[in-house]
């Protein structure tokens, strides 16, 4: 008996023979796969998208459409296009090997099969697919990183800035209103000078908490630099911008943080500046005017919501 396999997978095999489909399925649900089957291309490749299986064995020759245009057409959906195809033939010529290889497959087994060589081979394709999929999650995590700041776990300045092009693109593109609020940290450098940078984090941790609980699911929170964020919020007009800045604003303010025995507060000023404006026609003409804004709720008292107007 062969030995148990170290990974489960589910296979499906797609084969008119009912002997080789059997003889398969004892095999490889003998070594701990679960196996589902299909008599023909087309039921075939409506169960590889319902099922997703880890690997297809795949007859060639078989009734209606062949097994290269099974191949083609699970390799040309972007459902099934990643499952790991292996073609049953019966016949050895190279030139057929060469065709299913073209059109997708990874590998061939001649019938009739050895069952060592089938496990073999469908255990290397398992195995191949858990390595690309950790392949692919590793990615993602460093792709994450790279655009995510290692403090807040906010979107960092060059993502933001990406993002922020992107918006205003198709605000434009679709005539939709796109709105950007600048925040920042009122009196920041002397709580830092106070209580220390470490206590400094874990303010701006908190407030980009915050920010991201206050805002719709649509909106974009990132830490622009230092004590600054930003927050990009697609299809808010000048109105619906400033209730969402006065949501935040609140919110903050409402953050005790108890340093020994003492009870602190920190406040937020915060711009707003909405497209379509006069003087908004490129990205860096939405960051100045919410830029200005937030200058303006500085000289107005700090731990408040200015919108930029054109005309001030």
């Amino acid at each position: 008996m062969p030995s148990r396999s170290l990974i489960m997978a589910k296979v499906l095999i797609i084969d008119d023979s009912k002997l080789i489909t059997l003889f398969g399925k004892d095999v490889l649900s003998g070594v701990g796969h679960e196996v589902i089957t299909a008599e023909d291309g087309e039921s075939g490749i409506e169960k590889a998208k319902k099922e997703k299986p880890d690997v297809i064995l795949l007859d060639v020759i078989m009734p209606g459409i062949d097994g290269y245009e099974v191949c083609q057409r699970l390799k040309a959906d972007p459902d099934t296009k990643d499952i790991a195809i292996i073609m049953f033939t019966s016949r050895d010529e190279p030139t057929d090997k060469i065709k299913g290889l073209e059109l997708g497959a990874q590998d061939y087994v001649t019938k009739p099969f050895d069952p060592g060589e089938l496990i073999a081979r469908v255990t290397t394709h398992v195995r191949l697919k858990e390595l690309y999929d950790t392949l692919e999650e590793k990615n993602r995590q460093l792709a994450e990183l790279a655009n995510k700041d290692g403090l807040t776990g906010l979107y960092n300045h060059r993502t933001f800035q990406e993002l922020l092009a992107k918006e205003l693109s198709r605000a434009k593109r679709f005539n939709e209103f796109i709105s950007l609020l600048f925040l920042d940290v009122d009196n920041f450098k002397r709580f830092n000078d106070t209580y220390g940078r470490l206590m400094g984090d874990q303010v701006l941790r908190s407030i980009a908490q915050v920010i991201t609980k206050s805002v719709r699911e649509m909106d974009t929170p990132a830490r622009y630099g230092g004590e600054e964020f930003a927050v990009i919020l697609p299809g808010a007009d000048e109105d619906a911008a400033r209730k969402i800045a006065e949501r935040i604003r609140k919110a903050v303010e409402s953050i005790v943080f108890k340093i020994e025995q003492e009870e602190v507060h920190v406040t937020v000023s915060i711009g707003v500046a909405s497209f379509p404006g006069s003087k908004i026609q490129q990205p860096r003409d939405l960051i100045e005017c919410a830029d200005q804004a937030v200058y303006a709720a500085k000289e107005k008292g700090r731990n408040r919501v200015e919108v930029f107007h054109s005309e001030d």
